[in-house]
């Protein structure tokens, strides 16, 4: 669902997620922004059903406007859903549909953050042969001189290692959600 997640017309703020009642759907509820304004507030109980907006005060007309422009959206094509012949399911967007995969991509990353802010407050990760490892019972947090540890841990090794926590946040973050989400972690 490429075309969905990479639009930046539609957004969400605000969002706040009922893990506990998420049973078909993810149970939310958050603001829906159309250029950057706030236009209405989106929710969804978790029980399988529609997602409902419901325009706020004075935004009728921006709701209308920003359900027009998801209609317009190239269709979702969802693979390995059996229908006739095999194809691909193919479903056209509407603003609630696009709201609710923005709720769900929107709460992954946030699970994601959180798992990630734990591992490498916790852990000393680095990538050896491309491989995503971390030194068992080492805390990054106790580590006092850092650069003089890191440098005895390289001089270790035979083949060269990047030290996530050496790293810019952002960059360490992409690194470790690919090689968590890729299967190489260790």
């Amino acid at each position: 669902m490429e075309t969905i997640t990479t639009q930046d017309r539609i957004t969400l703020k605000h969002l706040k997620v009922a893990d506990f009642a998420s049973e078909e759907t993810l149970c939310f509820n958050a603001t829906v922004l159309f250029d950057g304004v706030a236009i209405a507030e989106a929710r969804n109980d978790g029980h399988g059903g529609s997602t409902f907006l419901r325009a706020l005060d004075g935004q009728a007309a921006q709701l209308a406007e920003a359900e027009a422009f998801a209609r317009h959206l190239p269709p979702d094509r969802v693979e390995g859903v059996s229908g006739q012949d095999d194809d691909p399911l193919i479903i056209n967007i509407t603003l609630d549909y696009l709201v609710d995969h923005l709720a769900e991509a929107q709460h992954a990353e946030r699970k994601l953050r959180k798992a990630y802010n734990r591992d490498i407050t916790n852990k000393l990760l680095f990538i050896k042969t491309d491989k995503l490892l971390f030194l068992k019972g080492i805390k990054l947090k106790t580590i006092a001189d850092r650069p003089a540890y890191f440098a005895a841990l390289r001089a270790r090794q035979k083949v060269p290692i990047v030290i996530l926590a050496e790293l810019p946040p952002d960059e360490a973050f992409a690194l470790w959600k690919k090689h968590v989400l890729g299967g190489e972690s260790s």
